[in-house]
């Protein structure tokens, strides 16, 4: 269970119920400045790709998008390096490990529209 969740300041996030719920799990809730996206740096670009790339495709019912979110959560964080993270992706970034000398796997999702090579660890 984190200790902290750090958010923005939209309505949901600041609700009576959102606020009981994580009291009660003991986590606390921080939000950023008002019209400062930059303090929540992360979860605005994961947000901003996630955005981009639904743009190009439809989704029908609740079943396809748990499909597809789980897609693209796999590609963002596994296949797609990051040029700030010296061409590693997060996930080897957090793990703090270089590629896999394993043969890579090309990955492929959404028709297409993302794309990567995965490194198995």
């Amino acid at each position: 269970m984190p200790q902290i969740i750090r958010v923005d300041n939209e309505a949901c996030f600041n609700s009576v119920l959102m606020k009981a719920a994580l009291a009660s799990l003991g986590i606390r809730l921080q939000t950023i400045d008002l019209h400062c996206p930059w303090q929540n740096g992360r979860i605005e670009r994961f947000f901003g790709t996630l955005k981009r790339h639904l743009d190009r495709i439809a989704v029908h019912g609740r079943d396809e998008l748990q499909v597809k979110l789980v897609e693209f959560r796999c590609w963002y964080n596994h296949a797609r390096p990051h040029q700030h993270l010296a061409g590693h992706t997060p996930a080897e970034a957090w793990v703090g490990r270089g590629k896999s000398t394993k043969r890579p796997q090309w990955f492929e999702a959404w028709d297409g529209y993302i794309t990567g090579w995965y490194f198995p660890p």
